[in-house]
């Protein structure tokens, strides 16, 4: 049963305004096998939506990956909301979700579309955002819009990627390397249920099923005629990527084909062929951090929100 668990006006801390924040949930329980041997519980469906209180919204901030907190809000939220900007959350009942199934699309489209509809955002300035496979859904919705099964042509303005990894087929051979590798438990268990997975439901590996790795890659190097990037052609797209190859080969045994900054790096090249002059790749370097401090190139940290919500509040004026 669905239903509005928070509504809330919260006064913050760090600044003089106020805000409102939304959240819906459908209660979910059970298991995802991402393969036979592997399984991750559901999560909750649904949104949270932080709102500006103090005037119009100018734009809605997207991302596909749960954050259901209602009480504290963060610097991103909080200089986007300064800039009458809102900011969605919103998930399917997977943490770990490819858009493998168009009801999954429909599912985050129809979220979308809610919180514009009921809180007068403009459709045309819409910013996918995603870091890691996050990147790799914001971009799959973007060319889910270009479909006749989108029931809401949800295009974006601009997409922010964050060391997405695009090329499918360069990912899954990366993923079996490190199966097979086994360097550490991290690596070789994602590698295992990362490569089953995709076998799983792209119809084998790409020898068996080259076509179906193209079809579902935003960028596909080894792809002479799909040529899927051109969706995003008339889009303004920025890649993040801190490429530290040491770093990779010291804690991970992983070299530059691992990496999905080659995808990134490929993606923008090609849209700038394409004509694309608002494709840009943004390397760091040391900024890539966890939360607990520790170093890890493929990380959030990498990107300066500030900086990135005032390249969109530049498209959009």
């Amino acid at each position: 049963m669905k239903f509005l668990l928070l509504v809330a006006l919260i006064f913050s801390n760090l600044s003089v305004f106020c805000q409102k924040v939304i959240n819906f949930e459908t209660k979910t329980e059970g298991q995802i096998f991402l393969t036979a041997e592997i399984a991750i519980p559901k999560i909750n469906p649904g949104y949270t939506l932080w709102l500006p209180m103090d005037g119009s919204i100018k734009a809605l901030l997207v991302f596909t990956h749960t954050r259901r907190d209602t009480v504290n809000s963060d610097s991103l939220i909080n200089y986007a909301l300064q800039n009458h900007l809102a900011v969605l959350y919103a998930t399917t009942d997977n943490r770990l979700e490819f858009f493998f199934d168009k009801n999954k699309m429909h599912e985050i489209e129809g979220y979308i579309n809610d919180a514009i509809k009921k809180h007068n955002i403009p459709k045309k300035n819409l910013l996918f955002c995603g870091m890691s496979l996050e990147g790799t859904r914001a971009l799959r919705l973007t060319m889910f819009a270009n479909t006749s099964d989108s029931k809401f042509k949800l295009k974006p303005k601009a997409v922010v990627l964050c060391d997405s990894p695009l090329d499918m087929v360069r990912f899954y051979k990366e993923m079996v390397k490190a199966k097979k590798l086994n360097f550490t438990q991290i690596t070789g268990n994602e590698g295992t249920w990362v490569s089953g997975y995709l076998e799983a439901n792209l119809g084998g590996t790409p020898k068996e099923n080259f076509q179906a790795y193209v079809n579902y890659s935003p960028y596909c190097y080894s792809d002479d005629t799909t040529k899927n990037f051109l969706q995003f052609k008339d889009i303004a797209i920025r890649a993040y990527t801190e490429p530290d190859v040491n770093c990779w080969i010291d804690t991970r045994r992983k070299d530059y084909y691992s990496m999905n900054a080659i995808d990134e790096a490929a993606l923008i090249n090609e849209l700038k062929i394409a004509g694309n002059e608002n494709a840009q790749l943004i390397i760091t370097t040391d900024k890539g951090y966890l939360p607990d401090g520790t170093r890890h190139p493929h990380s959030w940290s990498i990107i300066d929100e500030r900086e990135m919500i005032d390249w969109f509040l530049k498209l959009i004026r």
